[in-house]
């Protein structure tokens, strides 16, 4: 299976295929017989051990906004118009996943002590007392994200109604393992926890992390960008990690892109990683599945076949390029990314060890990301020979995973038109 054990020993978290204890901070809260899951597989009953931590909220520094108030308009126009693109993909089929979860009865936060959340909060970070509770952001997957006011400073609360906190937990490896590199900075993860039943709905779970105050619209913000495009380039630079990936492709768990389940049991070359993603996402295009838009109807095959002959072709669309193996954010879109007084933030990742240009394909999907980043970026890591081909190679596999989550037609022409692209090269 792809989706791996996970055991707690004296509170060390470990994987059984080595690596995970590297990455995830000790105050995060593990589960004994947990297992990574699929989104949607049946759960195991799992019993998880609370583990104290002593994380404290990092203060930032009160230096002035920098910025002229026209630019800081017109950038906060621009990732408007960035998340925009991204909500006109949340076609009917995926808007009524979540109108099915709103229905009936369901767990709501609370500041009784009962909460489980508030019992997290106060048995095992210490919290005295919980003054109240704000929602931030709801997402069409089930995530919600809350802030808590409580004696002992801010924190963030991510919560699903119906998924396994294994889910959370690969989220926080990936979030411990960009947090060791101190490249680029990230909410720290303090604490996963479940959430009970209620009604048809559930049981669920929710991550405790940092507290970190975004500025409104910072990350668009000149100086924001261009430490941003320093930062991704030395953490893809970075080699904290060496002695685990030892020169492979993949990740000490198996995580998810939005929705999709990823395999990444480590992989000799990068080649041979890359085809097996583009197999996956190409199946699931004809699958029915628990997440994301109903299956292609099986009579349409123009991507199976074409999927089939860009995988046959991936050896070739790589040759001439040395790819070694970096630590990559895996679903760094605009929003998915950040600023605090202190500089650039990233959160929400599905980290591996990959081609560090595969970032960079991701982040052109939607925009928001401009001159003064990419400048940054390629003034440490220059293009290299071959550039624009493997892009539009990696672009395919993000738009492939858009259309298996959102079936817009729009989306599969754009898989078409890259297909036959590639193969013309």
């Amino acid at each position: 299976m792809i989706f791996r054990n996970v055991v707690c020993i004296f509170g060390a978290l470990f994987v059984a295929f080595g690596g995970v204890q590297a990455f995830l901070l000790p105050s995060v809260q593990s589960c004994s017989a947990l297992s990574i899951w699929p989104r949607g597989v049946a759960r195991q009953n799992l019993k998880c051990n609370v583990i104290p931590a002593q994380e404290q909220q990092s203060d930032h520094s009160q230096s002035k906004v920098q910025g002229n108030l026209a630019d800081v308009i017109a950038d906060a126009r621009a990732q408007e118009e960035a998340e925009k693109i991204m909500k006109e993909l949340e076609d009917g089929a995926v808007r009524e996943m979540g109108e099915a979860q709103a229905a009936g009865p369901k767990y709501m936060p609370s500041t009784e002590p009962d909460d489980p959340i508030i019992m997290s909060l106060q048995k095992v970070l210490g919290v005295g007392r919980v003054e109240k509770w704000e929602l931030l952001d709801s997402r069409w997957n089930g995530n919600e994200v809350f802030k808590y006011t409580t004696d002992k400073g801010l924190f963030f609360i991510k919560l699903n109604r119906v998924e396994d906190p294994s889910v959370f937990l690969t989220e926080a490896v990936g979030l411990s393992a960009l947090a060791a590199t101190n490249t680029l900075p990230c909410p720290k993860p303090l604490h996963l926890g479940k959430l009970p039943k209620v009604g048809d709905v559930g049981p669920g779970a929710f991550m405790v992390l940092e507290h970190l105050k975004l500025l409104p619209f910072g990350i668009m913000r000149t100086d924001m960008q261009q430490r941003l495009g320093e930062q991704l380039a030395a953490l893809h630079l970075d080699q904290t990690h060496a002695a685990l990936h030892r020169g492979r492709f993949g990740f000490s768990v198996s995580n998810f892109l939005a929705l999709t389940p990823l395999n990444n049991t480590w992989t000799d070359d990068w080649p041979s990683f890359l085809a097996r993603r583009l197999e996956s996402q190409v199946a699931a295009l004809y699958q029915e599945k628990q997440y994301g838009r109903a299956a292609l109807n099986e009579t349409d095959m123009e991507l199976r076949i074409l999927g089939s002959r860009v995988i046959r072709a991936v050896p070739a669309l790589l040759a001439g390029v040395k790819v070694s193996p970096s630590l990559i954010h895996g679903d760094l879109w605009i929003g998915n990314a950040g600023a605090t007084e202190a500089g650039p933030v990233i959160f929400d990742p599905a980290c591996f060890f990959g081609h560090h240009e595969m970032e960079l394909a991701m982040m052109t999907l939607f925009g928001g990301f401009r001159d003064e980043f990419w400048n940054a970026y390629h003034a440490r890591l220059p293009k290299e020979k071959g550039f624009e081909t493997r892009q539009k190679l990696y672009q395919f596999y993000y738009y492939l995973n858009q259309l298996n989550l959102f079936g817009d037609a729009g989306v599969k022409r754009t898989c078409v038109r890259l297909a036959e692209e590639l193969l013309l090269i």
